[in-house]
This record gives structure tokens, C-alpha cells and sequence, in this order.
């Protein structure tokens, strides 16, 4: 198989018909063990790792977890599939490798070369967030943490390496010439599908989905935008013991949410939220 590309969780093939594996002319995503995060008290005895999907920046690797984003992604891949919703999914060749239909990415190449500081844009992040938390507190303060949202999609630039994803306006995806006005409500009409169907999928078992992400793509053979990248348990944040008053609030925040604000930095934690792994753990994907 060709590399086409090398990513800091996962790395992509080309299947060759020199392979003798079906589907040439496809791509395997290899799932890897490496996990992104930051850390605490950087160069301080008290130094410490935090492992974060949100973040880009690598920072250790965790036994086990290529395979557990490998099953999962294929787990909600085949619900979403089932539920009509498009994604590049094929099958599996083993436990940490999948087979999935290559995708034009809604990416851009550098058109500045020769300037420091330039760079490529490398796709989209589209973010689904079902209650009050996370970056869009701390962007929006003067809300109360947890209270509802009727499926808010934001759609972020994915960032350079050791860098944020950045927010994107619609207006500005349109002007730069990334999205199409139809395509940027294409995307966000099947992202609240998604959430939905996923929701429900946590509700089932208990958990109250806060938010996730996804990515996009459009299929190489029609240009149909579908579902790509993965949907594992390290995209999403779910809490327990969420309890919803008549306005759809957790009436729990108060023992949960804990916020803080020093030098010009809000933070906000919550106690009930699960780990990737628990959540792995709820749905049966965990591994030892």
C-alpha cells in the first residue's frame, strides 16, 4: 500500500493491486495509539499530561486506544449508515484498520508561500454542541453552564500543528471561496442529523451527550457530501447523572461545574463528564 498521508492519530493508505486486497483504488485508515492534549505546568516538577481530543498537539500514546477508535468509529459509522446518512465508511481489515472510500476534502493549498507564518488549510472540523459548555462558555460567559441548545453547529478550520482549530463564520467560508452557500447548509442540515441520531444513541445508555465533532467530505465519484475521517468515543462529551428541569437545564451544575477566570482565562470543568475511555466502556468497545 502507498502513504498518502501521515496524521498524528491516524495514517491513510492507498490500496495497489499489488495488495491483493479488495477495493483498489480505496484508502486504509490506520488507527494509532497516539493521543493529543496539552500540559499542566510545563516544565514544573508538577508537570502533568492531559490527554484532550481537542486539542492538536500529541502528547503521549495510550495502549489500546487505536483499536477502541477503530471499533467505535466503526460502530457509529454503521448506525449512521443505517439511518441514511452518507459516510465514507467500506469495512474493516482488522482490528485497526479500515477501509473507506477516498474524499475531496474542503481544503486549500497555500497560496503564500513565500511568507513566514503562512500555510495550508487543512480541512474542516464541523462541532454539534447540545448544552451550554466547553470553548463556547468561555467565548460566551453570561450564560448559565448546561443549559440546552437546540443542536448549535459551528464549523472550524482545522489548525496548523500546535495550533487551535479556528471558528469559521459562514460569510467567511463562502468569501474564501472553501464552501458554497448550499454546501455550508448542506453540512449543517446533515451535522444536526447526526447529533440527533447520536443523542439518542447516548440516551440510551444513560449519558447526555454535551457535544462532538465530525468531519466532511465530498465522495470522489459523485461529489456527494458525506461523513469522514472517524466518530469515536475520543470526539464526543457525555456526562451521567444529567437531570433536566422544565427548561431542559441540568438542575445538577452546581455540585458539577466548576469555572474559574485568572489572567484574562476562563476555564470550566465538570466533574460528571466521562473520559473517552468510560464512555468506551458504557458501549462495550473498551479492550485490555
Amino acid at each position: 500500500m502507498r502513504q498518502v498521508y501521515i496524521g498524528k492519530t491516524k495514517d491513510v493508505f492507498e490500496i495497489e493491486k499489488t495488495d491483493q486486497i479488495d477495493h483498489v483504488g480505496k484508502f486504509v485508515m490506520v488507527f494509532k495509539d497516539s493521543a493529543t492534549g496539552y500540559v499542566l505546568d510545563k516544565g514544573r516538577p508538577t508537570e502533568r499530561v492531559v490527554f484532550d481530543s481537542g486539542y492538536d498537539t500529541v502528547v503521549g500514546e495510550i495502549p489500546g486506544k487505536g483499536i477502541v477508535d477503530c471499533e467505535s468509529t466503526t460502530y457509529f459509522f454503521k448506525l449512521l449508515e443505517e439511518k441514511n446518512i452518507p459516510t465514507h465508511f467500506i469495512e474493516n481489515l482488522d482490528e485497526r484498520r479500515m477501509i473507506v472510500e477516498p474524499a475531496s476534502l474542503f481544503s486549500r493549498k497555500n497560496e503564500a508561500k513565500d511568507l513566514q507564518g503562512s500555510g495550508n488549510l487543512n480541512n474542516l472540523e464541523v462541532v454539534f454542541r447540545m448544552s451550554y459548555y466547553g470553548s463556547l462558555w468561555r467565548r460566551h460567559p453570561h450564560k448559565r453552564p448546561c443549559a440546552p441548545l437546540n443542536t448549535l453547529v459551528e464549523i472550524y478550520s482545522k489548525g496548523l500543528p500546535n495550533e487551535p482549530d479556528i471558528l469559521m463564520r459562514d460569510d467567511t467560508l463562502v468569501q474564501l471561496d472553501i464552501m458554497k452557500p448550499e454546501e455550508v447548509e448542506e453540512v449543517k442540515s446533515l451535522t444536526e442529523k447526526v447529533a440527533q441520531i447520536l443523542c439518542d444513541e447516548f440516551s440510551r445508555r444513560m449519558l447526555h451527550l454535551v457535544d462532538g465533532k465530525i468531519e466532511v467530505g465530498k465522495r470522489k465519484v459523485n461529489g456527494r457530501i458525506m461523513v469522514i475521517d472517524e466518530i469515536s468515543t475520543s470526539v464526543f462529551r457525555a456526562c451521567k447523572g444529567f437531570a433536566a428541569d422544565t427548561d431542559g437545564s441540568c438542575t445538577s451544575y452546581k455540585n458539577c461545574i466548576q469555572t474559574a477566570h485568572k489572567d484574562g482565562k476562563r476555564t470550566i470543568k465538570a466533574a460528571n463528564l466521562l473520559t473517552p475511555d468510560q464512555i468506551a466502556k458504557v458501549f462495550g468497545f473498551a479492550h485490555d
